[in-house]
């Protein structure tokens, strides 16, 4: 009797043993579960992507834009001028990084918080979702016309965005980022200080380091200028990650490249560029 309620003790035992076991592989079924790498870096191309970084990395980037291409030869093509952004994003958790970076257009210091809401899942939720929510001071430099206007409320600008991506398959991820930008200071009292844009964005992978990207934002409301179109490559090596790419607008925030592109493509008003990341890790995630 005695061996028969040892031998049902070590039954039941290895049972739960068995259980827990199962338990915790279906855990990491559920984790692996989760689609990764929707892009290979943080931007699309000019605008944020779903992808955040890891807590405890720290990613800096710069950002280059060159004059048009239909400048001629006198100016290079456009290699004879320059806008640069320099940036730093930082992964607090892995839902949440924050970025801080200074653009030379307009001396323009722009700080961002991305923060994920869900991931896509293989056979479950059926896309990435993130909100990026962005605030840019853009430091004017007073002129005796400008003094009335020249408040530091009015130098303001703020962008919330909602990113919806999808990767469709191995190779081919598709976004879509409706965006609305307040402006604390218009041109005109008639002119809306809230305006709205529907963005989308994709990358096809062409091998395992480079990727093909493509960005359109059509703007909605307001005074509408050129909508803004960009091509260009991923190239990933080791821990750096290069874009180079050519669009009609050589601005490199939401509120310049969004609603105030002038370049026409049909008119070779065409800016070639690249960003130049590098990620560093600060902290061990524990």
């Amino acid at each position: 009797m005695k061996k028969i309620i040892s031998l049902s003790f070590m039954l039941f035992s290895f049972s739960l043993f068995a259980q827990d076991n199962l338990l915790n592989m279906l855990g990491e079924d559920e984790e692996s579960l989760y689609i990764s790498y929707l892009f290979k870096g943080t931007k699309v191309v000019n605008g944020q992507s779903v992808e955040l970084l890891p807590k405890g990395v720290l990613q800096f980037t710069v950002q280059h834009r060159f004059g048009t291409l239909n400048s001629g030869g006198y100016n290079f093509y456009g290699l004879d001028n320059s806008q640069v952004r320099l940036g730093f994003d930082y992964g607090v958790k892995d839902w949440l990084s924050i970025g801080l970076g200074r653009s030379s257009a307009i001396k323009t210091i722009d700080a961002n918080a991305k923060i994920r809401i869900k991931r896509q899942v293989k056979g479950g939720f059926p896309f990435a979702f993130v909100i990026n929510s962005s605030a840019y001071l853009q430091q004017w430099k007073s002129t005796e016309a400008q003094q009335e206007q020249f408040l530091f409320t009015n130098q303001l600008v703020f962008a919330n965005q909602l990113l919806l991506a999808r990767k469709i398959n191995r190779d081919l991820t598709i976004q879509f980022s409706p965006t609305m930008i307040h402006y604390n200071l218009v041109k005109t009292k008639n002119e809306a200080n809230d305006k709205y844009s529907l963005g989308i964005g994709g990358r096809r992978k062409l091998t395992k380091h480079i990727s093909v990207n493509a960005e359109y934002f059509m703007q909605i409301n307001g005074e509408i200028n050129s909508n803004v179109l960009t091509f260009g490559f991923d190239i990933e090596t080791g821990g750096h990650v290069f874009q180079l790419h050519l669009s009609n607008s050589p601005a490199m925030i939401e509120p310049a490249f969004i609603h105030q592109t002038t370049g026409n493509w049909a008119d070779a008003d065409i800016y070639f560029g690249f960003n130049i990341s590098r990620v560093f890790t600060i902290k061990g995630n524990k």
